[in-house]
């Protein structure tokens, strides 16, 4: 079947990004805005709930239009100029939920305790409004932090943007962008992947005092916020953001470093089929052969359509719908952005994923994720606002369970051995990075935050932190490793949170674990769109322990998911020893 592949964004607001019905969208916003602080003054609870979710409805949807105009073209200045304009109206309903929030403190126990019983399907969302709000400062210093921030801390991520956007790196007579040059790193040659390491090193020892700075002042922004709040624990804001017990977090952090020795195996075994006597950073990425097979848009959204119908009848229609009615963007053209995303549209109850297919096995498991964070949005639609928004972690849950149904599929069904092993090689080099490079990650930006709060961090020391981080992620099996990173590393820079790492791990392993359960129980369906529902108003543990029985402060529901890793990993070895990739 042929299938669109431009999305539509005409449904959701006319005219593009010179939309009438956006300005007028917009404008009723900002008298709804008015309406609400002066319910918040009136302390008109109630109406300010309903208020405040038609409101989020109606802001995420506008935010998600303009996203997606940028997104389909770098260059549309008047999208731009609607993305500003919602930056704006965002702060501002930023800062008046922090006056509703204040007067959910102001309750006594027992007015609240009553308000809750009046709103039971949101109940958990107000006790954790309250309960943040009691723990930061006063409405009035909080509300000034927020201020400060927009020229200060988050001035401080745009000046990294800026940084990088005008870097160019020398490349075979060429100037690239610091994208163009990364992609170079998954080249099946060794001599390309090299060179471009060895430019990207090179230019960013040129900006490392600069960035280094910028490291500095991000980091310290957030310590004197935090000393102000007297919180001693810096993973105290990560982990609120996620939801996460710090035990479940040591839990995780445990199962990964016990199973450090038997899954850098897979780092020996491919070094041997490259050639070498160890890989270095420049190979973590590289396929061992480019005889890989190229797949279609068609092709690809059949695969996926049928492998949902495996797991659950529901996933495989709802993608099927997603695919015909154009709420996907692939086409391969000039003007788009880099990268992949899903986002949802809760007034229209719809998705739109964004991606450029160009007939990859890498580009078939994109689409099965972005239409697993799809269904996800499709779940959690007919609930109240304020319990659709799952933390990052469970977000990256159903769209790395959707990657992982297709993924062991291809697997499965592939008959070639050669192929197969590619297909492994392939599955279990994004493994590898979920384990051990985002654990990298996350040992360098502890140990960075627990020298930020004596001083200053030099460059010398950030590039000292990072590549010790990566010596002990990776078993000290690699021959070169990445001591600027911390520099060229987008994550260490993003101000929506701290510690943007371990959530990618918890999400690729509790997928796992939920992968697991399926194989092993009967009812996967219904039971699976049942977790997906509570994603945004149960904590991690509860969700665990209510839809899996299972405990995430022990490790062995982690070690349930490096398992299943483990099992693929023997298998190809064990390929990597009968087949030849030569021909």
């Amino acid at each position: 079947m042929k299938y669109p592949m431009v999305w539509d964004l005409e449904s959701i607001f006319e005219g593009g990004s010179q939309s009438a019905t956006f300005q007028n969208t917009l404008h009723s916003l900002q008298k709804n805005l008015t309406q609400l602080k002066t319910w918040i003054q009136e302390e008109k609870i109630a109406e300010c709930i309903s208020l405040l979710q038609d409101m989020g409805k109606t802001t995420r949807e506008m935010q998600t239009f303009t996203y997606c105009l940028l997104a389909q073209d770098v260059q549309d200045t008047h999208a731009s100029v609607l993305a500003g304009q919602m930056r704006t109206f965002q702060t501002d309903l930023s800062n008046a939920s922090l006056l509703f929030n204040n007067l959910l403190v102001k309750l006594s126990d027992e007015a609240f305790n009553s308000l809750l019983k009046e709103h039971p399907s949101i109940a958990f969302s107000l006790e954790e409004r309250r309960k943040r709000t009691q723990e930061k400062l006063p409405i009035e210093e909080e509300a000034f932090i927020n201020h400060l921030s927009m020229d200060g801390y988050h001035g401080w991520s745009e000046m990294w943007d800026a940084v990088i956007g005008e870097m160019t790196f020398p490349f075979q007579d060429q100037s690239l962008y610091f994208g163009q040059i990364e992609n170079k790193l998954s080249d099946p040659d060794r001599t390309v992947r090299t060179e471009a390491f060895n430019q990207i090193e090179s230019g960013f020892r040129e900006k490392q005092q600069s960035i280094a700075q910028i490291l500095n002042h991000l980091g310290g922004f957030r310590l004197q916020v935090y000393k102000k709040r007297k919180w001693e624990d810096f993973l105290k804001e990560p982990l609120d953001e996620n939801r996460l017990s710090k035990d479940s977090l040591l839990a995780m952090w445990g199962a990964v470093e016990n199973n450090r020795e038997r899954l850098t195996r897979f780092l020996e075994c491919k070094a041997r089929l490259l050639g070498l006597k160890r890989l270095s950073w420049a190979d973590l990425e590289a396929p061992i052969s480019n005889t890989a097979k190229e797949i279609s848009y068609e092709e690809a959204a059949d695969i996926i359509v049928s492998q949902f119908q495996t797991f659950s009848p529901k996933m495989a229609h709802f993608a099927q719908q997603a695919l015909e009615k154009g709420w996907i963007e692939a086409e391969d053209r000039q003007g788009k952005r880099p990268g992949g995303f899903c986002v949802a549209l809760p007034n229209s109850c719809e998705s739109r994923i964004f991606m450029t297919f160009s007939n990859t096995i890498t580009n078939l498991y994109t689409l099965a994720h972005e239409l697993g964070h799809a269904f996800h949005n499709e779940v959690v639609f007919p609930l109240d606002e304020m319990v659709q928004h799952p933390t990052m972690g469970l977000a990256e849950t159903a769209s790395t369970m959707a990657e992982m149904i297709v993924t062991q599929a291809m697997i499965q069904k592939e008959k070639d051995p050669k192929q197969r092993l590619l297909l492994l090689d392939d599955h279990l080099s994004r493994a590898i990075s979920f384990l051990l490079n985002i654990h990298a990650r996350f040992l360098f930006e502890t140990r960075f935050y627990e020298k930020r709060r004596a001083g200053i961090v030099s460059h010398e020391g950030l590039s000292k932190l990072m590549e010790g981080a990566q010596q002990e992620a990776y078993g000290g099996k690699l021959d070169r490793y990445h001591p600027l990173f911390w520099a060229a590393k987008i994550h260490y820079y993003c101000t929506d949170m701290p510690f943007y790492n371990f959530p990618y791990t918890f999400g690729y392993l509790f997928s796992l674990g939920i992968y697991h359960h399926a194989k092993t129980h009967s009812n996967f369906e219904s039971s699976y769109i049942a977790l997906l529902e509570d994603t945004g108003r149960m904590t991690p543990e509860v969700l665990a322990k209510t839809h899996l029985d299972t405990d995430l402060t022990t490790t062995q529901f982690w070690q349930q998911g490096i398992d299943l890793i483990h099992q693929d990993m023997e298998e190809f070895i064990k390929l990597s020893s009968e087949v030849s990739l030569c021909g």
